[in-house]
C-alpha cells in the first residue's frame, strides 16, 4: 500500500510532465460523437450507438440551468458501460468543469455518487431541472455541496447509475453495477473535457457511500486508465440483508411500532427491484397482498412519494409481510453487496452522523469495525447530532482537508 504521503508526492512530481502530454497532444481523448438531442430523448440513444468501450461518450450537451453548478462548464453526458449481465448500456449523469485554467496535471476529477432518489428513470438526478422534481428536497442539497467542490476548484461528475434515467433497470445497492457507472462517468467525464486530470476521488452519499466503497475496491481493474486516489463515503448503506431478516421478524410478530424509524418500509419496494437485476426475486413470498399491489409505485415514484402515507410510509412491518415471509433470496442477495468486507485498494475516509435515523450510526460503526480490524486504510468521522441529509454539509470541511491531502494540495 502506498502511503499518503507518497502518493501527494508522486502527483506533485508527475503533474508537470502530466500537464506538458495534455499540452504537447500525446495524450488525446476520445472526441465527443456528437451533440445529443433536446429534452428526454438525450437518455435514449438508437440501440447501435450503445454498443462500444465502456467509459466512452455516446454524447454530450451544454447545460447552462438546473442541475448545472455556478461557477463551471456544465454539460449533460451520455456514456457507456456494461451491466451485471455483461451488456453494453448508456448511463446519463451532468459533469461541471471549473472556470479559468486548470492546474497543472489538469482539474483534480471528484466522481459524486448520488444517494437514493428512487428506481424509475423520473428519479435520475440529472433531471432535476424545476423545484417541482420529485427529488428536488435532497438533489438540491447534494448540489450546493457538489458547488463548494467546484468553488474548491475541482471538477464533478454525477453519475444518474445505470437503468436510472436511461433504458433499463436500475441496479439499486448492487455494488458492482453501482461502481461500473461511478468508474465510467469518471473516464467519460475527461472525453467531454481533456483539461480534467487522471487522478480521481470517488465520493457518495448514502446509496452512494455504499457505491464509493465499491470503486475503492474494483476501479482500479475497471478503469485502468484513471488513477483513485481514495474514496468518501458519507453515512454508507450497510448491513441491509440483517435489516430485511429483522422487518421480516418484527412483521411476522405483528409490527412493532416505534421499533422501526418511520418511512423505512418505504425502502423495500427499492431494495426488491435492485436484487430483481441480478436474481430471481418472488416478492410474492413474503409481500402481503397489500404491499404486492403497491410494489409497481416503484417504478413511477420517488422516494419522497414511496415514504408519503398514501403509499409505502403508510405501511409498517406487520402489514407489509405475509405470516412467514420468505425474504431469504432478498436477504441474500443484499447481504452479497454489502460494502464491509470489500479489500480496499486505496485509502477511504467514512462520515456518520450519530442523529442519523436512515443509515443507522451502529450499522456503520460496525463496518469500520471490521474495515480496521482486517487492516483496511480507513478513517472514521462522526458528527454529533448530525442526521442523514444535514451530514452533506456537516462534513465537508473535513472531506475537502482528505481529499486536498490525496492530491498533494
Amino acid at each position: 500500500m502506498i502511503s499518503s504521503r507518497t502518493r501527494a508526492a508522486s502527483i506533485r512530481l508527475l503533474a508537470p510532465v502530466a500537464a506538458a502530454l495534455v499540452v504537447s497532444g500525446a495524450i488525446v481523448a476520445p472526441a465527443v460523437a456528437e451533440t445529443g438531442p433536446a429534452g428526454l430523448d438525450f437518455y435514449s440513444p438508437a440501440p447501435e450507438l450503445v454498443p462500444g468501450e465502456h467509459g466512452s461518450v455516446i454524447w454530450t450537451r451544454p447545460l447552462t440551468a438546473d442541475p448545472a453548478l455556478p461557477g463551471a462548464r456544465n454539460y449533460l453526458v451520455l456514456y457507456r458501460s456494461v451491466d451485471m449481465q455483461g451488456r453494453p448500456v448508456a448511463v446519463s449523469g451532468p459533469l461541471a468543469v471549473p472556470e479559468g485554467e486548470p492546474p497543472a496535471g489538469g482539474w483534480p476529477l471528484i466522481s459524486w455518487a448520488h444517494g437514493t432518489t428512487g428506481t424509475a428513470d423520473v428519479c435520475a438526478p440529472s433531471r432535476d431541472t424545476t423545484a417541482a422534481f420529485p427529488a428536488h428536497d435532497y438533489t438540491s442539497l447534494a448540489r450546493e455541496t457538489q458547488a463548494r467542490w467546484v468553488a474548491a476548484g475541482y471538477a464533478v461528475a454525477q453519475t444518474d447509475y445505470q437503468g436510472l434515467g436511461t433504458p433499463g433497470p436500475h441496479g439499486y445497492l448492487i455494488g458492482e453495477a453501482e461502481q461500473r457507472a461511478v468508474a465510467d462517468m469518471a473516464t467519460a467525464a475527461r472525453a467531454v473535457a481533456p483539461e480534467i486530470g487522471t487522478w480521481w476521488v470517488a465520493m457518495g452519499h448514502s446509496q452512494g457511500g455504499q457505491a464509493a466503497v465499491y470503486a475503492n475496491a474494483r476501479s482500479q481493474d475497471w478503469a485502468p486508465g484513471m488513477r483513485l486516489l481514495g474514496s468518501v463515503a458519507m453515512a454508507p448503506a450497510s448491513h441491509l440483508g440483517p435489516v430485511v431478516r429483522g422487518l421480516a421478524l418484527i412483521g411476522r410478530a405483528g409490527g412493532a411500532p416505534g421499533i422501526v424509524p418511520s418511512g423505512s418500509v418505504a425502502f423495500l419496494p427499492l431494495f426488491v427491484r435492485g436484487a430483481e437485476t441480478i436474481a430471481p426475486i418472488d416478492p410474492a413470498k413474503f409481500l402481503a397482498p397489500q404491499a404486492l399491489s403497491m410494489l409497481a409505485q416503484a417504478d413511477d415514484r420517488c422516494i419522497g412519494q414511496l415514504r408519503a402515507t398514501d403509499s409505502w410510509g403508510g405501511l409498517d412491518p406487520g402489514t407489509v409481510f405475509t405470516t412467514n415471509p420468505e425474504v431469504g433470496a432478498l436477504a441474500d442477495v443484499l447481504d452479497a453487496n454489502d460494502p464491509t468486507s470489500l479489500p480496499l485498494t486505496t485509502p477511504l475516509l467514512v462520515q456518520q452522523g450519530t442523529a442519523d435515523t436512515v443509515v443507522l450510526p451502529i450499522a456503520t460503526d460496525a463496518m469500520v469495525a471490521q474495515q480496521r480490524s482486517a487492516g483496511e486504510p480507513v478513517e472514521y468521522r462522526t458528527y454529533p447530532g448530525v442526521d442523514h441529509r444535514d451530514l452533506l454539509a456537516a462534513g465537508y470541511d473535513d472531506a475537502l482537508s482528505w481529499v486536498n491531502a490525496r492530491f498533494g494540495r
